[in-house]
């Protein structure tokens, strides 16, 4: 069994997965030679390293050195774990998912996920009841007073804890453990009494991006000393550093509209703001900075970004965070500020949807946002501080890889400092000097055992089915890593089966991820040798050579410790027939 499934079903859920054409759902891909190419979805690239092999349905980065399978991909594009990866190809595939068979721990994770997904869905729908109760009064003050519709109200699914004890009640009716509300997050436990982590919040449910209610995120109605909002802890399903509030609505606006973009705002209530001002396609994190996961989930959305964080000083840092990130993951970004320090909420209030929707349209390439920022930090009236900022900006314009998109920012420079152009270019080349020879650093160099080296290229020209490559050499037991043990094994059964081995079948098999050495023979550079036929058969020598090595050191450290002149013949003659055989270049005892 393959991770739970029979390698036979695996091998049918990725042909009717055929790598090429699931990427290309995501990426826009481009054919040379054999294979398929495109800019890295894993990091930030403009020229494409990322390569996808038709044949061996597997896909690799030159730069990043990010590979895989189809499910693999899914796996890291959709930020979901492997059964959740199985499930969504099975699905695609119209296919039906057999029963598994794994280890008890993964199919107890299955369970808790499942009743913990269970009960964030009966616990949302609790909640969206009780904002509607009489006795809810407070809570229904409050989105009067935010004019909050009976649209966004049912579009957010948005709700109401009442007090600390309603939901555990609930629950408890519905057959729910305290351990099951724990694991949800929903529950814990304080001198013996369980109660409502949200308790007396207004609640905003957390959907992924398949509309699975995964968590909450909660603001007090009432002046408090804990935080104004709360989130959901991490849980078996939740974790804010990997999702955004509202990405599952804009999934369903691409789908139904399509993207020009996506906005990027600071919380909730603005989400809220703008879908009731029309704006859709709006997202927000839970209360922390922008992640790289979160930038993996717009960018399998949308390539292009607006950050539209607050107005205030605050707002206008984490907006440089933000775009760092951003641009760091391979998005187009832009941004805009807000004036008179107000939020996307208040300056919708105050100066109405055209007016905003006036601003996304003017928004600025992000380094041109970074330069005017930059630009507040200083007084341009005065000399020294006007030198310090074209300095500061130079080092933003530096960040570019072309000639001509610098030539762009100087520009931009000239016109907010005066400064001329052939001035500010000799000094970008001083300071682009400087930065190269900061970036310069001696290569360290460094030795891999030559018996490992030999059977990393045996086994990558048996992976890759090379035509100077067989099993004629038992090299099985000659190997000591369990890894290597398992993979040898694996391809000598496919050879004895006369069945085809593909590359793919590695990712169902092993954690290549955390197996360093197994990336190395799947990433393998066969260029580097000249003579391949020659080379292996020098590998399979030096293999061969360091064992028979080995076995004299052993045999003349009993020779030394026998007492036993009998003993001590007999090993004799092992030690000079080893010998002989060393000499001779004998490759089978």
């Amino acid at each position: 069994m393959y991770k739970g499934f029979s390698e036979a079903w695996l091998e049918e859920l990725k042909a009717k997965n055929e790598i090429v054409s699931t990427i290309s759902r995501y990426l826009t891909l481009q054919k040379k030679g054999k294979n398929y190419w495109a800019c890295c979805p894993f990091h930030h690239e403009k020229t494409p390293s990322f390569c996808i092999n038709e044949y061996e349905q597997y896909y690799h980065c030159f730069g990043c050195k990010e590979h895989g399978n189809v499910i693999t991909f899914i796996m890291k594009m959709e930020s979901c774990d492997y059964l959740s990866a199985i499930e969504r190809l099975a699905k695609n595939a119209n296919m039906e998912i057999p029963s598994y068979s794994v280890d008890s721990s993964v199919a107890e994770k299955k369970k808790n996920k499942e009743t913990v997904l269970k009960i964030l869905d009966l616990a949302s729908k609790h909640y969206e009841q009780n904002l509607y109760l009489k006795t809810s009064t407070q809570a229904q003050e409050y989105v009067k007073k935010r004019k909050f519709t009976k649209k966004e109200l049912d579009k957010f699914h948005i709700g109401y804890a009442k007090n600390w004890y309603d939901m555990v009640d609930y629950l408890k009716s519905m057959h729910f453990t305290i351990q099951n509300m724990k694991d949800a997050g929903i529950v814990e436990t304080k001198n013996n009494n369980n109660y409502d982590v949200m308790g007396e919040r207004l609640i905003f449910p957390i959907y992924n991006l398949y509309d699975e209610c995964i968590g909450f995120s909660a603001r007090s109605l009432v002046p408090t000393n804990y935080a104004k909002y709360k989130n959901t802890a991490n849980t078996i399903v939740f974790d804010k550093s990997k999702n955004l509030f509202g990405i599952n609505l804009v999934k369903k606006v691409k789908q139904q509209k399509g993207l020009d973009y996506i906005i990027i705002v600071e919380g909730q209530m603005d989400v809220v703001a703008l879908h009731q001002a029309g704006f859709e396609n709006c997202v927000a994190c839970l209360g922390t900075a922008l992640t790289p996961y979160h930038t993996r989930l717009i960018k399998n959305l949308c390539d292009n970004v607006i950050v539209s964080l607050d107005g205030d000083f605050a707002g206008q840092k984490a907006t440089i965070r933000t775009i760092d990130t951003l641009v760091s993951g391979g998005v187009n970004v832009r941004a805009i500020k807000i004036p008179n320090n107000m939020d996307p909420d208040e300056f919708i209030k105050a100066e109405g949807k055209e007016a905003y929707q006036n601003l996304l349209d003017n928004a600025v390439n992000y380094l041109e946002f970074k330069i005017r920022h930059k630009m507040e930090q200083f007084d341009l009236s005065k000399i020294d501080e006007k030198a310090k900022f074209v300095k500061e900006a130079l080092n933003i314009v530096n960040e570019l890889n072309t000639n001509s998109e610098k030539q762009v920012y100087l520009e931009v420079i000239k016109n907010l400092t005066n400064v001329p152009i052939d001035v500010l270019q000799h000094d970008l080349d001083i300071s682009s000097e400087k930065v190269v020879k900061k970036e310069e650093k001696p290569e360290i160099q460094y030795s891999e055992d030559a018996e490992i080296k030999a059977i990393k290229y045996i086994l990558a020209s048996l992976c890759y089915k090379k035509d100077y490559a067989n099993y004629n050499f038992d090299l099985e037991k000659y190997l000591i890593n369990p890894t290597y043990i398992k993979l040898y094994k694996m391809l000598k059964e496919y050879h004895q089966k006369n069945e085809e081995f593909r590359i793919s079948t590695l990712f169902d098999s092993f954690d290549v991820d955390n197996e360093p050495n197994l990336k190395d023979i799947i990433d393998y550079n066969f260029n580097f040798v000249k003579n391949n036929a020659e080379y292996y058969d020098e590998c399979i020598w030096k293999i061969r050579e360091n064992y028979l090595k080995n076995l004299i050191k052993e045999l003349s450290n009993k020779f030394n410790q026998s007492s036993d002149n009998t003993q001590r013949l007999e090993i004799a003659k092992e030690i000079n027939l080893t010998q002989k055989k060393l000499r001779n270049k004998v490759l089978e005892d």
